[in-house]
C-alpha cells in the first residue's frame, strides 16, 4: 500500500488539494496546520514563476488583490474562496527577476498581507507588501562606500514670488567642488528632490558614478514641490518660477556652467511630466531630460505640440515599468517624434512598477546616458524579446453608468499618482469621472441618501464630499433591497487649476450626486479600444 509523502517544501497546489479533500470533521485541524505553514514560510507562496496569493479571514466576505500589476485599481482581482475554510486565493505568473508590491482590499479596507514578511514604504500608498521572483538584487551604485570621496548636500528654504510660497531645496556639491575655485560644473535639476535624496539615494549614486568616472562632476539641485499635482501638471507658472527665480539664484550662488548645454532636468511620474514640459517649452535653458514613469498621458497633446515646435536637439532618457501599462503608449508615441526632430533618446521598458525601487535601480542608466558622453538613441527592455507586456487585468462587469465613463481608463491609477484622490470612509460608494464637452463631471452613487445629509465643500485645492446615509425601510431608494445601516462616507478630489467654489455646480438626482467643474485646458477624452479573446 502506497503512502503519501509529506513535502519538504510545502506548495500551495498540494495544500489546496488537501484542504478540498479533507472530511468536514478534520477540516478545522487541516486549516490550522496550513496556517502554521504560512506563518513559517510566509506569503505569497512562490513556485518558480507562479505566485500564489493567500489570505485568511473566516469573517471576510470579499477579498480583492491589487498592486502594481493592476495599477493599484480598487477593483483589482477578486480572490477565490477555498470551500468553507476562510481561505481566499489567486495565482498569477511573473517572470523574474522582479520585485512587485501589492495589498489586499478586504471588504473595502486596504490591508497589508498579514503573512508576508516583506514590507516597504515607497512613498506611494504608505506601506506595501512585496515579493521577489528570480534573482533580484539592488544595483551596487546604491550602496554607500565609506572609502571613497563623498560630496556634500546643502539644504535651505527657497521663497518664490511667482508661486507665492516657500519650498525646501537641497544642493549636492561634488567631492572636488572646493578643490579649484575657478572650476565650474554642469547642473542637474531634480523634481521631488527630497524623495530622490532619501528614497532613491541620489547623492550616493552620484558619489559612486563620479568615483568610477562614468559621469563628470556635477551639481544636483533637488527641489521639493509645495502643491505637487498643480505645479507639476505642465504648469506655466511653475515654468516661470524655474526660469525667473530658481535658475538665476542657483547660477548666482554656486559655480555652475550657466548654459543650456550644461544643464539638465529630471523627475518621476508627474515630476517627469514637468521636467519634459520645462525643457520643451524652454529649450534655451535645458539640453538634457530624464523622465521615470512620466505621466505624459495626462498632457499628451500639449507635449506633442511642443515637440513639433522644437528647433534645437535635446537628449531624453525615459523608462517605464511593465506593471504600469497606462504609461507606455504615450511614450511610444512621443519618442519617435523626438527622434524625428534629431533628439537622442534612450527609452526602456522595465520589469518593474510605479515605485522608488524601480526608479532608483535605473538612475545609473539615466545619468550615464545624459552625462556620460554617448547619447545615441536606444530602445531596450528588461524582458526577453519574445515576451510581451502583459495586458491590463480585465475588469468585471459593473453598472452601465460606471463602465461607460469616458475617462475611466484615462484616470486609472490616479490613487497612485495623487494620494488622497479617493479616501473612503466607513462606507465606500461607487464613483465615476467623465468628460462632457469642456466639463469634468464627477458622479457618486448615493442611493437612498437624503441630500440634506450631504456636504460638498471646497477646502483649499480639494473638493470634499461627505455625509451620512440613514436606515431605510425596505423598498425605499434601493430597489427593495435589505435595509441599509447608518453609515458615514467621505471622498476628496484635487480640483483642476483655476477651479473654485464659484464655478462648481452640484445636484442630486435618482440616487446620484453629480458635480460639474471646468476641465483643465488641453484635456481631451478619447475612448480606448478594448481587445478581447
Amino acid at each position: 500500500m502506497e503512502t503519501k509523502r509529506e513535502e519538504a517544501a510545502p506548495t500551495f497546489p498540494t495544500w489546496k488539494r488537501r484542504l478540498e479533500e479533507a472530511p468536514e470533521a478534520k477540516l478545522r485541524e487541516e486549516v490550522d496546520r496550513f496556517l502554521e505553514i504560512l506563518k513559517a514560510v510566509g506569503t505569497p507562496m512562490i513556485d518558480g514563476t507562479t505566485v500564489h496569493f493567500i489570505y485568511y479571514d473566516r469573517e471576510a466576505q470579499r477579498v480583492v488583490l491589487t498592486g502594481e500589476f493592476t495599477q493599484w485599481g480598487r477593483r483589482g482581482i477578486a480572490l477565490t474562496p477555498l470551500a468553507k475554510t476562510g481561505i481566499f486565493y489567486h495565482s498569477m505568473e511573473f517572470r523574474g527577476p522582479v520585485r512587485v508590491e501589492y495589498k489586499f482590499i478586504v471588504d473595502g479596507k486596504w490591508l497589508l498581507d498579514p503573512f508576508c514578511p516583506n514590507k516597504v514604504d515607497n512613498g506611494i500608498g504608505e506601506q506595501n507588501s512585496f515579493f521577489v521572483v528570480g534573482d533580484f538584487q539592488e544595483p551596487p551604485e546604491l550602496e554607500w562606500v565609506p572609502t571613497i570621496p563623498h560630496g556634500r548636500v546643502e539644504e535651505f528654504n527657497f521663497k518664490s514670488k511667482v508661486l507665492h510660497n516657500s519650498r525646501r531645496a537641497y544642493v549636492y556639491l561634488p567631492p572636488d567642488y572646493e578643490a579649484d575655485s575657478a572650476q565650474r560644473f554642469p547642473t542637474l535639476y531634480v523634481h521631488d528632490g527630497g524623495e530622490y535624496l532619501t528614497r532613491a539615494r541620489l547623492a550616493t549614486v552620484l558619489d559612486n558614478l563620479l568615483r568610477s568616472r562614468e559621469i563628470p562632476p556635477l551639481i544636483a539641485v533637488m527641489v521639493d514641490p509645495v502643491d505637487r499635482a498643480r505645479e507639476y501638471w505642465a504648469n506655466e507658472d511653475y515654468g516661470r518660477f524655474t526660469e525667473d527665480e530658481l535658475l538665476p539664484y542657483i547660477d548666482e550662488h554656486y559655480r555652475t556652467l550657466a548654459q543650456r548645454e550644461a544643464r539638465g532636468v529630471m523627475g518621476a511620474s508627474l515630476g517627469g511630466l514637468i521636467s519634459t514640459y520645462l525643457a520643451l517649452s524652454r529649450p534655451h535653458l535645458f539640453s538634457k531630460v530624464g523622465g521615470q514613469s512620466s505621466a505624459f498621458f495626462l498632457e499628451q497633446e500639449k507635449m506633442v505640440a511642443l515637440v513639433r515646435k522644437l528647433s534645437v536637439p535635446i537628449s531624453f532618457y525615459f523608462d517605464v515599468g511593465k506593471y504600469e501599462p497606462q504609461f507606455s503608449p504615450a511614450h511610444q508615441g512621443l519618442v519617435p517624434l523626438l527622434e524625428a526632430k534629431g533628439c537622442p533618446c534612450f527609452f526602456q521598458e522595465l520589469a518593474g512598477g510605479h515605485n522608488w525601487t524601480s526608479w532608483r535601480a535605473h538612475l545609473k542608466d539615466l545619468l550615464t546616458f545624459l552625462w556620460g558622453g554617448d547619447t545615441a538613441s536606444a530602445h531596450v527592455s528588461d524582458s526577453p524579446k519574445e515576451e510581451q507586456t502583459p495586458p491590463p487585468v480585465r475588469e468585471p462587469a459593473w453598472p452601465q453608468w460606471d463602465i461607460d465613463a469616458l475617462l475611466n481608463r484615462f484616470l486609472s491609477g490616479w490613487e497612485r499618482l495623487f494620494p488622497g484622490w479617493i479616501r473612503p470612509g466607513s462606507w465606500d460608494p461607487q464613483a465615476e469621472i467623465s468628460m462632457e464637452g469642456d466639463k469634468l463631471i464627477c458622479r457618486i452613487a448615493l442611493p437612498g441618501v437624503d441630500p440634506r445629509n450631504i456636504e460638498v465643500l471646497v477646502v483649499g485645492t480639494q473638493l470634499v464630499i461627505r455625509g451620512e446615509r440613514k436606515a431605510l425601510s425596505p423598498g425605499q431608494g434601493d430597489g427593495g433591497s435589505s435595509p441599509l445601516h447608518p453609515n458615514q462616507f467621505e471622498r476628496s478630489f484635487p480640483l483642476p487649476e483655476g477651479v473654485s467654489a464659484d464655478n462648481l455646480t452640484a445636484r442630486y438626482h435618482d440616487g446620484v450626486l453629480e458635480i460639474s467643474m471646468p476641465a483643465p485646458k488641453g484635456m481631451t477624452a478619447r475612448r480606448i479600444p478594448i481587445e478581447g479573446d
